[in-house]
């Protein structure tokens, strides 16, 4: 079921001014799922995931440990790894840079970081062959709309490595893209996988 957000955005088109705006609202969209049916939805496009990895050639793939409110896929995480991907978390290594990725393994300790992300410990730089990022909200073309810092933008102009992202899929808007955008190419949500490029 779409979300009154959903509705309200979806076939207008939502440049620049109104990004923030509508960040905010999907961001509270997001805290407002129900803890249970929260972990229903995280199994779902966890499971989405998986799928859409087992159609690749195991490689690195560059994940993320959660913020609140982001979809969880550690659930998987064991399973990717049985079947041969190894595991990277990204850090702010400084503003207006890339992010970088460490190699995560079970048991690893983890530390906080810039803006609360959790990265693994000790951080062994490691490079993605692939890259799947949580997204605050996504278009269906393949337009992902992160939390405006910028940071996922420079790490996959840097990197040029296939990206996707994870989404709920109240968080489904219509983006205008910007310059800097990249297209991703397939989108997990709780209901669907979309192949966008």
């Amino acid at each position: 079921m779409r979300s009154s957000i959903t509705r309200r955005v979806g076939g207008q088109q939502a440049p620049d001014g109104e990004r923030r705006e509508l960040r905010g609202a999907l961001l509270a969209a997001r805290r407002a799922i129900p803890e249970a049916e929260r972990r229903r939805l995280d199994a779902a496009i966890a499971r989405r995931l998986v799928d859409w990895l087992s159609e690749r050639e195991p490689g690195v793939v560059g994940l993320w440990w959660p913020l609140a409110g982001e979809p969880d896929a550690r659930p998987v995480f064991g399973e990717l790894i049985d079947a041969g991907w190894t595991i990277a978390l990204p850090r702010v290594s400084a503003p207006g840079q890339p992010l970088a990725f460490g190699l995560w393994r079970p048991g690893i300790g983890m530390a906080e970081e810039a803006h609360r992300v959790m990265v693994p410990a000790p951080f062994e730089l490691v490079a993605p062959s692939l890259i799947v990022a949580p997204c605050v909200g996504f278009d269906p073309r393949g337009w992902r709309l992160g939390y405006g810092g910028g940071y996922y933008d420079r790490t996959l102009a840097a990197l040029d490595v296939p990206a996707a992202g994870a989404a709920y899929d109240r968080c489904e808007v219509v983006l205008e893209p910007e310059a800097h955008d990249r297209r991703l190419q397939a989108i997990f949500t709780e209901s669907r996988l979309l192949r966008c490029g």
